[in-house]
């Protein structure tokens, strides 16, 4: 294995905790002025916890039938695909749906990470940069997602750059 992949790894799992800090950081505030309900916006944040736990189950289940890199490829587009619906309208039905489904698929895909920095290090110094990897992005994603806001995208811009964040993890891995 050539000494830079585990590096493009750690990459990737930068890429993509850029999008899931942003996400994050602006999912509720990005609801204040939608169609959405502030009371069912509250209930849905801490409900959707849940669905971390089902993907990691899910993620076990599948890991036990198929190789790490496709389903990790697939979620990472269904990640930026369940980002950028919103821009078409954040709802009651949408923010759940999207709330849902991004805890479920953040989960699955740290499990799919996890496995194939794994596979790419056998020495195992790798994997204990896994959290760095995730604060790392968990730092830049809110940073990031402001800037676009102070540049005027608003949010339909923020779930576009997560998206974006999403789908250049994949391509990383590609």
């Amino acid at each position: 294995m050539p000494a830079y992949v585990p590096w493009l790894v750690l990459t990737a799992i930068v890429l993509t905790y850029v999008g899931i800090g942003a996400y994050w950081t602006y999912i509720e505030l990005s609801t204040v002025d939608s169609d959405a309900s502030p009371e069912w916006v509250a209930s849905m944040l801490w409900v959707s916890s849940i669905f971390s736990v089902i993907g990691c189950l899910f993620a076990v289940l599948l890991g036990t039938r198929a190789r790490v890199a496709r389903p990790l490829l697939v979620t990472l587009v269904l990640q930026a695909a369940i980002v950028v619906m919103l821009i078409f309208g954040i709802t009651n039905f949408t923010v759940a749906i999207s709330m849902f489904f991004f805890n479920f698929f953040w989960i699955f895909i740290d499990v799919f990470q996890d496995a194939t920095i794994a596979d790419v290090d056998r020495s195992g110094s790798f994997p204990a940069m896994i959290p760095a990897a995730q604060g790392l992005g968990n730092f830049l994603g809110p940073n990031i997602a402001a800037s676009v806001l102070a540049f005027g995208f608003g949010y339909d811009g923020v779930f576009i750059m997560c998206g974006m964040a999403s789908i250049a993890a994949m391509l990383v891995y590609l």
